[in-house]
């Protein structure tokens, strides 16, 4: 986002100097409005950051931006800032990239020193920093401009809020780091064109670690999710896991939870117990979003003790000496001939 550094100041304390620089900001911005913070909003305690309301909002708030364009089309929309805190706060404003972690695939939004490559880029303000008073709010207008080229489907950014200084520091590999957190309003803008909804389990990994004894054992299984579609999806993952004989083997763990992008995948650990030391273990991965669309994928894992496999060798090798041995006992033998006297 492109812009200025504007103070915004309750109107009982703004004098007449400060009116004129204030009404000046209003004729660059188009809009910045100050409002009484509400009772209760979204964030992290401290400050909130929420789609600005519509002149006559219905019964549930925004609490995100769910918009639609065509290419190369200019989208206007205002955000509103909520310092929810009893003393002024001041606040850097950025667009930025929505992506999912790779590590259980967790909702993210890139930092403003990142690379904005998508949605992101496409922001532009000339508000990219404000001040906002105790337990006021700013109304913050700006455009998404929409390339020419853009791809039909889903987008996802946000709009941030970051504290405009370190509120904290952490030590990390020795050195000392200045945190500065911030809040984002999701934002949802979906290109018309073809809606190709998707998913996919690309990999799927059960890890044992076959025992010494004989023994009930355990493994380590990693599973990826991926949204192969051009619309964001919150898929739901069951993994069922099952041993020779179709004998049940209890898998916990991880599983998906957080919406993802288009293009994103995350991968997931769980946790298998209950597998025989000698046994083959199948697999199965199945993940759904709404709108049913489904994928799966099933892999079958080969278990081998080699301390197992000796002493079934020997009880096997046992047996057949035992069943040899009763066949012999049973077999008729012609008794002697006694001579006659």
């Amino acid at each position: 986002m492109r812009g200025g550094r504007y103070r915004l100041s309750p109107a009982r304390t703004v004098g007449r100097k400060h009116m004129r620089k204030l009404a000046a900001a209003l004729v660059i911005v188009a809009s910045v409005l100050l409002t009484p913070a509400p009772a209760a909003a979204t964030g992290n305690g401290e400050w909130a950051v929420t789609p600005t309301p519509a002149g006559n909002p219905g019964p549930t708030p925004r609490l995100y931006f769910f918009l639609d364009a065509h290419a190369g089309e200019t989208v206007k929309e205002s955000v509103r800032v909520t310092n929810l805190t009893a003393k002024p706060r001041s606040f850097v404003i950025y667009g930025a990239d929505a992506y999912n972690t790779a590590r259980n695939g967790g909702f993210a939004i890139r930092t403003r020193t990142d690379a904005q490559k998508d949605l992101g880029s496409w922001v532009r303000s000339q508000v990219t920093a404000v001040e906002v008073p105790a337990r006021t709010s700013a109304d913050i207008p700006f455009t998404i401009a929409v390339p020419a080229n853009a791809t039909p489907g889903d987008h996802v950014g946000g709009i941030v809020a970051m504290e405009a200084s370190a509120s904290s520091t952490a030590q990390a590999d020795g050195a000392t780091v200045n945190i500065q957190r911030a809040v984002a309003a999701r934002v949802y803008l979906r290109v018309a064109g073809a809606v190709v909804p998707g998913l996919g389990v690309p990999e799927l990994n059960l890890d044992v670690r076959a025992p010494l004894l004989p023994t009930i054992t355990g493994g380590d299984l990693e599973y990826t999710v991926a949204n192969v579609g051009n619309i964001h999806l919150v898929p739901a993952a069951t993994v069922t896991m099952t041993g020779l004989f179709g004998h049940r083997i209890t898998v916990t763990g991880a599983t998906p939870a957080s919406d993802m992008v288009p293009g994103a995948q995350g991968a997931f650990a769980m946790r298998a117990r209950g597998i025989w030391p000698l046994d083959v273990v199948t697999t199965a991965v199945a993940v759904r979003a709404e709108g049913d669309v489904f994928a799966q994928r099933t892999e079958r894992t080969v278990v081998v003790s080699w301390t197992a496999l000796l002493l079934l060798a020997l009880l096997i090798t046992g047996i057949v000496l035992l069943i040899r041995r009763r066949r012999r006992a049973r077999e008729l033998r012609p008794r002697g001939l006694v001579a006659a006297r």
